[in-house]
């Protein structure tokens, strides 16, 4: 719906604002570390749009025709957020690399938080290669006529949670200010929270997820309702 499109038009908007604003805190930061927040930021600003670019198809009188190229554009962008992960990762590696330091946090006087939060970074890491596996595994089997890993729209929604909690902790462990550390927090978990659920059945409406992508041929809904539990009903019910 045009409801549903503005409001995905406003979350992108929302996390490029909150990315930028977050990554200008550290911009004093040495090479590899500004490198590592602003790789990482930008991962998550992009993971969230490419959740609800399907919300865009709202703003065409005729949805189901430029699905495809909603299909396209979400792992298009979900790909180069990966990408930019791994940029993240590869700064932040070398870093600890250089200075001698723990790739897991277990540096002695190291805070809890920031022990968790590099923990919770290789989860997360690890999850989205598997993601991004899964999605073009996916997009290319819609492409014949094949449903495939049909948890891939819930586990974006998770793994989008967790890179948002995981960015929210460790902004803790920074000497920021209360009034602006709950403006950056405040602004990631609250834009990823909407972007979750307008990409949910919430915000799609009855059809979800892989069935509304192949809402056009009968056959692909029928194998996947059998996949997720559903029993036809008898000849002549409705």
């Amino acid at each position: 719906t045009p409801t549903v499109a503005f409001a995905a038009v406003a979350v992108m908007l929302a996390s490029l604002v909150v990315g930028v604003a977050c990554a200008s805190q550290f911009t004093a930061m040495p090479g590899l570390f500004f490198g590592h927040i602003a790789a990482m930021t930008a991962c998550w600003a992009l993971m969230t749009s490419g959740s609800v670019v399907y919300g865009l198809t709202g703003f065409w009188p005729t949805p189901g025709k430029v699905k495809d190229s909603a299909r396209i554009w979400h792992a298009a962008v979900q790909s180069l957020a990966v990408l930019l992960g791994l940029v993240g990762y590869a700064c932040i590696f070398r870093n600890h690399q250089l200075a001698g330091a723990s790739q897991f946090g277990f540096d002695a006087g190291n805070p809890l938080a920031k022990t968790a939060h590099a923990l919770i970074g290789y989860l997360v890491l690890g999850w989205m290669l598997v993601q991004a596996c899964q999605g073009w595994s996916k997009f290319f089997g819609i492409q014949v006529g094949s449903i495939r890993h049909l948890g891939h729209a819930l586990n974006g929604r998770v793994v989008l949670l967790l890179v948002a909690a995981n960015m929210a902790l460790v902004l803790t462990t920074f000497p920021l200010s209360q009034a602006l550390l709950w403006g950056l927090a405040g602004g990631i978990l609250v834009t990823t929270v909407v972007a979750v659920l307008l990409s949910g059945p919430a915000g799609k409406g009855p059809l979800a997820s892989a069935r509304e992508q192949v809402a056009h041929d009968d056959s692909m809904l029928k194998a996947e309702e059998a996949a997720e539990g559903y029993k036809p009903l008898p000849p002549g019910e409705k």
